[in-house]
């Protein structure tokens, strides 16, 4: 078992990790994650003690709002599944990260732990394959859906 110091400086090791892995691949790019135009929603890299994901997370607090969010992408679905591939997943109520359900569009890498150093280089590999995978989508979506989204918001 880590202490809490340990968890964290081990985190902190794999994050560093990827940077230079990015480096080291010549993936010279800034990720779009926190940049998404659409409120509450990200694109975000996560990665725990079972899994690994990468994920459009819709997360509003009011979860009518949510699940229009969502089926707005999910109009899209068959497009973004030719798109990024069969292998991506979709859940309205996803709630495996965090303290409460969000919905998800994702990619997930399963049997991997951050805190075995032996599974970041497959996790890292994961992370530079997949989102650009999604970034593309969001970008090829983006409009039509914020445009669809505009009068139903706050």
């Amino acid at each position: 078992m880590w202490s809490k110091e340990e968890a964290k400086e081990l985190r902190m090791n794999f994050w560093n990790g990827f940077k230079r892995y990015c480096s080291r691949h010549e993936i010279d790019r800034k990720w779009v994650l926190k940049g998404v135009k659409i409120k509450s929603t990200q694109l975000k890299f996560y990665i725990d003690g079972q899994k690994a994901l990468v994920l459009f997370q819709i997360d509003h607090k009011n979860d009518l709002r949510r699940y229009e969010i969502y089926e707005r992408f999910q109009a899209y679905q068959k497009l973004m599944l030719a798109d990024c591939g069969e292998d991506l997943k979709w859940e309205e109520d996803f709630d495996e990260i965090g303290e409460r359900p969000i919905s998800a569009i994702y990619f997930e890498l399963r049997d991997v732990n951050i805190f075995r150093q032996s599974d970041w280089d497959k996790v890292y590999e994961f992370f530079s394959v997949k989102m650009p995978l999604l970034e593309e989508a969001y970008w090829e979506y983006r409009d039509v859906i914020t445009e669809g989204l505009k009068n139903t918001l706050d």
